[in-house]
């Protein structure tokens, strides 16, 4: 499968930065935010005058106050934000600024796009002569802007686009996944996941969006991962070892259905897996690899169990995709895009924290074809295939299978990691 040039940029991940050892970084920063006992501290965080050396102070306050006032009056930028607010908060001139701008990007596909297939929808303007007096000050206002960069040309059709499925956040707030407090010299760690897409193995699309702190493990990000192999229902066999029934997740309990199957991290070389099982998981992806034809690649090596490593010991680069897998074949890709001090802003407790997670595309009912599928039905000869996928009212219209055989499979109800009680 050849990527279009959106796909590819859509799929490129990186560039990957320089090693960054998480230590050291803490302890630079730190240093750098609590400066030395003679100088004081300086806030990192801070855009007022109070974070800039004691020269560049005395130099400004020793100006004439009149000079000073002159450069306040230069530098500021109230003009700016009280016609950003006043824009923002009056629906009427908000609507016309977005209206304006969607019927400039719908003219820029329609004169970049080459293809014949039908055009979407115009947006349409209300005509200048019945345009509220407000409306037409605020036009004529950004019409008279002199930047050149300011209107957007046929050339921005490379940059823009529709939004897509990644670009949506079924949450609505921040959710907390732990009860990690933030440590004094805990830096924040933030992770973005990826999932290949099943329609093309080449593309990542991203899933989800964590933040931890450095004092947390590896093993505590494997669990803030949403993921649909974790809600596997769990076989129920007879005696003779035949499926006879699935047991669902209905509880905070049966969650841990995922606690069976092994797990596998690979940072930068080296292997981690959970440790403390029987079978030792990353001794035999190292067998099998071994057994493959060698190459000039790099060459793995075991870890320690991921809940023994902390975040802080690792070295590691920004934007460079690592790797897991769990439950079998189920694989995911992770990034670190970004390392930095918390901020007094930012939570003082419940990491690891989701701020981000991609809303899953459901299968719909083959019955109706309105809502989506519960249940895949194995073996029943009335619905003409199988496996057949069915909503719930749908299946309770058909009534109980005559065949002993059928098997009814609940499918993944997309809970852990944004349902409360199920993270």
């Amino acid at each position: 499968m050849n990527l279009t040039p959106g796909q590819a940029h859509e799929a490129y991940v990186g560039p990957p930065s320089e090693p960054v050892d998480v230590s050291a970084f803490v302890k630079s920063a730190s240093e750098l935010q609590h400066d030395s006992e003679e100088q004081g501290p300086a806030p990192l965080f801070s855009q007022s005058g109070a974070a800039l050396p004691a020269h560049a102070r005395e130099a400004f306050t020793s100006l004439p106050q009149d000079e000073q006032d002159r450069i306040k009056t230069e530098c500021c930028v109230n003009d700016l934000r009280v016609l950003l607010e006043g824009t923002i908060q009056n629906p009427r001139l908000m609507g016309h600024v977005t209206r304006t701008h969607e019927a400039t990007v719908h003219a820029i596909y329609e004169t970049a796009e080459p293809s014949t297939r039908k055009k979407r929808k115009r947006t349409t303007l209300a005509d200048p002569a019945d345009e509220h007096q407000d409306v037409t000050a605020l036009r004529l206002k950004l019409e008279a802007t002199k930047l050149k960069c300011w209107p957007l040309t046929l050339h921005a059709a490379s940059f823009i686009r529709p939004s897509r499925q990644h670009d949506h956040n079924t949450l609505i707030n921040i959710k907390k996944l732990g009860s990690a407090a933030a440590a004094e010299h805990d830096a924040m760690i933030f992770v973005t996941v990826y999932n290949r897409q099943s329609w093309g193995q080449r593309i990542l699309s991203r899933s989800s969006q964590h933040v931890l702190l450095s004092s947390q493990t590896l093993g505590d990000l494997y669990r803030a991962l949403p993921c649909p192999s974790k809600e596997l229902p769990e076989e129920i066999r007879d005696e003779r070892g035949v499926i006879t029934g699935f047991k669902t997740s209905l509880s905070e309990d049966d969650m841990a259905v995922d606690a069976h199957a092994q797990t596998l991290m690979c940072i930068e070389g080296i292997i981690y897996d959970e440790g403390g099982t029987e079978e030792d998981y990353a001794r035999r992806m190292l067998e099998f690899l071994e057994s493959l034809p060698q190459d000039d690649g790099q060459k793995l090596t075991k870890g320690l169990s991921m809940d023994e490593v902390k975040l802080s010991s690792l070295s590691v680069r920004l934007h460079e995709p690592y790797w897991i897998l769990h439950s079998g074949s189920c694989e995911h890709f992770f990034t670190i895009t970004t390392i930095r001090l918390r901020h007094p802003a930012d939570p003082a407790s419940g990491y690891p924290l989701t701020t981000q997670i991609t809303p899953p595309l459901s299968d719909f009912c083959r019955v109706c074809t309105k809502v989506p599928a519960v249940y895949s039905v194995v073996g029943d000869m009335r619905l003409g295939e199988s496996p057949y996928l069915i909503c719930a009212p749908c299946w309770r219209w058909m009534g109980e299978p005559k065949d002993d055989d059928v098997l009814v499979v609940p499918l993944p109800q997309h809970r852990q990691g944004w349902v409360p009680g199920a993270s």
